[in-house]
């Protein structure tokens, strides 16, 4: 809605504006003509969304560790939750860059470059990847 009406305020967003379903003036002008903004858009979605990829893989690696436990070994347990907050601790930082990224372009008018997605791309796959993998 803020990027719709073209508000300013002085917090970070917990999301990000759906340039997809707009046209025309309603794209932030940096969007338009960002490369990058088209490629990490989506993937902060992926990492972030609660039903998103991350989410759902993350909640049943949760669910597994809780159902492997007995009273007298919760190694797995323990290992599994240990990997699930290295995980969402990493997504929080990598997010946290993508965020930052995506209201510059949104609000400032600050064009991502390819340069700057494409790590940040690479980090986002490859957590998903590891997530996937519990």
């Amino acid at each position: 809605m803020m990027t719709l009406l073209g508000l300013q305020d002085d917090y970070a967003h917990d999301g990000r504006a759906l340039t997809e379903y707009m046209t025309g003036w309603a794209i932030p002008a940096a969007a338009k003509k960002s490369g990058g903004f088209s490629k990490l858009a989506p993937v902060y979605k992926q990492i972030e969304a609660t039903v998103g990829p991350f989410g759902l893989d993350t909640l049943a690696a949760s669910t597994r560790a809780l159902e492997s436990g007995s009273a007298t070994d919760d190694s797995t347990y323990t290992t599994l939750e240990n990997e699930l907050i290295s995980l969402g601790n990493q997504r929080d930082t990598l997010a946290g860059h993508m965020n930052s990224l995506l209201e510059g372009a949104e609000f400032n008018n600050q064009p991502i470059t390819q340069q700057q997605a494409k790590p940040l791309i690479s980090q986002a796959e490859a957590l998903l990847n590891q997530a996937a993998g519990l």
